[in-house]
């Protein structure tokens, strides 16, 4: 009996609530359809109308150029353009180029003068030259010349010269026929000797029709502040002033020398190559005029062909 009127509770509650869900409902409805109804009542929409704005104030500021590193003049750095950066493997030192945008110019140092200029190289003679020959065919005899005394000598095959350590193999006199343009051959003599030195073992050419240099070059010097040249060949030493100069090589082709530099002022000395400077070409002459040519009158009553 008290478990039916338990339900009967329940059953009454669900029943209250959900009347009062459906009340509260229907009310929430008419707010909205009045509210609409009273914005509908009251008139057209506004329009939308743009804000006026005022003058827009820019104030616009030009960056600074980038300054160099204490690295040189080519180590500037962009913001956004950074150098590329090479590292030299033969000087073991890094180098730069710089951004586009950024122009680099060049420090020129002037380098102090080293105090001699090469002007030429010349090669020694070799100390035996074949001038000529003399006698008969069949007896023949070169005419040599000693280049480092200038006398003269006879001498044939086997004939030794003792005070320039060289001896005589061979010598011979023939004839060099050649063919020219106009189809006749021409015909010259010519005195070859073969020469070996004494303690090399070396072999020599010699011809009279040219000179044999094979001596050790020469290298010719103008200094500072002379006007006359000096020669030194490799391994000479020479001073100028407080400044000691030494020659370490020569070459005769290509002319170069090798010269080191020596001076109190010098932390080290200084090694430099020369070279034989190139001449200063002038410039063309312009070509003079041509002369007119006279005209020469013929003689009254002579034709202007006659011979």
């Amino acid at each position: 009996m008290a478990a039916k009127s338990l339900d009967k509770i329940l059953c009454g509650a669900a029943l209250l609530l959900l009347l009062s869900s459906l009340g509260w409902t229907f009310s929430q409805s008419g707010k909205a359809k009045a509210a609409h109804r009273s914005a509908s009542e009251s008139g057209s929409i506004v329009p939308y109308s743009p804000a006026v704005l005022g003058e827009l104030q820019v104030n616009s500021q030009v960056w600074a150029p980038p300054l160099a590193q204490s690295g040189g003049p080519e180590w500037v750095y962009e913001v956004f353009t950074p150098p590329e950066i090479y590292y030299d493997a033969g000087s073991k030192r890094f180098s730069v180029t710089p951004p586009n945008s950024v122009v680099v110019v060049p420090v020129k140092v002037q380098e102090p003068p080293f105090g001699v200029e090469l002007i030429q190289v010349k090669q020694d003679a070799f100390r035996l030259q074949l001038v000529g020959y003399t006698g008969k065919e069949g007896n023949y005899r070169g005419t040599f010349e000693n280049a480092v005394s200038g006398k003269t000598i006879l001498g044939q095959a086997g004939k030794k010269i003792a005070d320039l350590g060289l001896t005589i193999r061979s010598f011979e006199v023939k004839q060099n026929r050649s063919k020219q343009a106009t189809g006749m051959d021409l015909i010259e003599t010519e005195a070859i000797a073969v020469v070996v030195d004494d303690k090399t073992g070396e072999v020599f050419n010699l011809t009279n029709k040219s000179r044999l240099t094979k001596g050790t070059p020469i290298a010719y010097f103008k200094l500072e502040g002379s006007a006359e040249p000096v020669a030194h060949k490799a391994g000479d030493k020479f001073t100028v002033g407080d400044t000691t100069f030494t020659v370490t090589s020569v070459s005769f082709e290509p002319n170069e020398v090798v010269v080191v530099k020596e001076a109190p002022s010098l932390k080290q000395p200084v090694t430099k190559t020369l070279t034989v400077a190139a001449p200063v070409s002038a410039p063309a002459a312009a070509a003079p005029a041509p002369a007119p040519t006279p005209t020469l009158a013929a003689p009254a009553g002579a034709s202007p062909f006659a011979l």
